[in-house]
């Protein structure tokens, strides 16, 4: 009987613990139990260093001028991404291979770094200086226009701060800094390298007048907006410029003049429509990750041709969408949403664009219930998913709700993942789902958490490992089985020196606390 059990487990505790951790020395892989402790501690673990999409990219949080090369174009991306934009850059721009000592080298003289001159949201390509072998610039900008982490692509022009503009107008503080300072401060840049500035606009003429737009995107806090800046430093470009005329519609020029912070950012725009804007969804979720974050989040999840991706709150799809389009269509799709309408529109939109139920299935389940969608005998290679951010009612007993659902998710997502397997996240608050990896320590390893801009908020991609072995809790297992020869307790004493037990009772505080 199940009491009987009971009692012979009690019994035999000493017995079992002694021979699991004999067994455990017997099925141990790869040396050393230490030795593996040790390097998983200090990163190494089971696969070694992990080296992420991204992370091998310069990244530049100078202000200043100085390159080992030409910085020839720059490309918008969300605020924190800028790493994981440079390498695909240096993907499309810059094949590597080894030479004989192993290092790794360009052929093609195209190299990418993260934040140039300081500008968050953006990552700038360079030509090497002294490379014979450069790709030609139409074949680069072509190249770029398939990025797909980007937002945008223009042609690098010029760059200043605003603490420069403030200085030209007598030391002021930059919260001062008005329109007519800025146009006073830019038509003097133009006119003194008026072929340099701006080479698009410079290149018109009597016989070939051109018609140019200026738009800006502008963050951070400024005692102007966006449409003064079109206005005033576009004003100065028409004043410059006699043979290129401002036009809303229909233009030949697209001038974009960004201020991120206090650096001013200008170039020639080259693509029409936003690069995430590659999925014409049939239904759309009230909330949708943009493909671009989607796009990344694939590529920190190590997502490749042949793999199976789970994501157990789908929406409209767009994340397996986007995993569907990078693996040509040889990847396996799981998509789940508790929303009937959404797991629907989501099947909807897999089929409008030709994905149909054998690589992309979409239920309308509860993501505690993948263990019911996701049999053993299909584990999945990695789950990526936008997260519930809970932000609707803002109430404390939401807060409590999402914390549960954010550790039953993770505590079942470990059964259902291939050893080595990633789970990668997009969440608002980052710092509580990280408060519960720790507490569920053990079975996963913490990578990568970066925190990106999305429109006006700041999400973190959460980045962890499944680990199939947890070795710090085999490595004390093992010394307690060794050192319990060396000891005369008791039996309850050497049942509480062995309880491995917690209460994981989710506790609240009283209202009146």
């Amino acid at each position: 009987t199940a009491g009987e059990e009971e009692h012979d487990r009690r019994d035999r505790w000493l017995d079992r613990i002694v021979t699991e951790a004999a067994a455990d020395d017997d099925e141990r892989e790869g040396g050393d139990l230490e030795a593996l402790l040790a390097a998983e501690i200090h990163g190494g673990g089971r696969h070694g260093s992990v080296v992420l999409f991204g992370d091998n990219v310069r990244v530049d949080t100078l202000s200043d001028d100085t390159y080992e090369g030409t910085v020839r174009f720059v490309v918008s991306c969300n605020i924190g991404t800028e790493a994981q934009c440079a390498a695909e850059i240096r993907e499309k721009l810059s094949p590597s291979s080894e030479d004989e000592e192993g290092e790794v080298q360009s052929s093609s003289g195209w190299d990418a770094v993260a934040r140039p001159y300081g500008i968050a949201g953006y990552a700038a390509c360079i030509v090497q200086e002294g490379s014979s072998a450069a790709m030609d610039h139409d074949e680069a900008a072509s190249k770029l226009l398939e990025l797909r982490s980007a937002l945008n692509v223009m042609r690098y022009h010029d760059h200043f701060g605003l603490e420069e503009v403030a200085a030209a107008n007598g030391n002021i503080a930059p919260s001062q800094i008005d329109g007519e300072m800025l146009y006073a401060f830019y038509k003097k840049r133009l006119e003194e390298d008026p072929d340099g500035r701006v080479p698009t606009l410079a290149k018109a003429s009597a016989d070939h007048p051109l018609t140019f737009r200026v738009t800006c995107d502008r963050i951070g806090d400024h005692p102007f907006q966006a449409p003064t800046i079109e206005y005033e430093m576009g004003g100065a470009c028409s004043e410059v410029y006699p043979n290129c005329k401002p036009k809303m519609t229909d233009f030949d020029v697209h001038l974009r003049i960004d201020v991120v912070a206090n650096r001013v950012l200008i170039g020639t725009q080259l693509n029409v429509e936003d690069l995430s804007k590659r999925h014409f969804l049939r239904y759309r979720n009230s909330v949708t990750v943009k493909t671009n974050v989607a796009y990344i989040m694939l590529r920190l999840a190590n997502v490749r041709e042949g793999g199976v991706v789970l994501d157990p709150f789908c929406g409209s799809g767009t994340i397996l969408l986007e995993a569907l389009e990078m693996t040509n269509k040889t990847c396996q799709c799981i998509g789940m949403d508790v929303n009937r309408r959404a797991a629907e529109g989501a099947g909807k939109n897999a089929l409008a664009e030709g994905y149909g139920p054998e690589i992309a299935e979409f239920h309308c389940a509860d993501a505690r219930g993948m263990r019911r969608i996701v049999t053993d005998d299909r584990l999945v290679d990695a789950i990526v998913s936008n997260m519930p951010w809970g932000v609707r009612t803002g109430q404390n007993q939401s807060v409590n709700d999402l914390q549960q659902l954010y550790e039953t998710f993770l505590r079942i997502g470990w059964y259902i993942l291939k050893p080595g397997g990633r789970i990668v996240m997009l969440v608002l608050r980052g710092l509580q789902v990280v408060r519960i990896l720790r507490k569920l320590g053990g079975r996963y390893r913490i990578i990568k958490c970066m925190v990106v801009r999305t429109t006006n908020n700041l999400p973190c991609i959460v980045v962890i490992e499944k680990v199939d072995r947890d070795l710090l809790h085999e490595s004390v297992k093992s010394q307690l089985a060794y050192m319990s020869q060396f000891v005369n307790v008791s039996k309850e004493m050497y049942q509480a020196i062995n309880n491995d037990k917690i209460d994981e009772t989710n506790y609240s505080k009283p209202e009146n606390a």
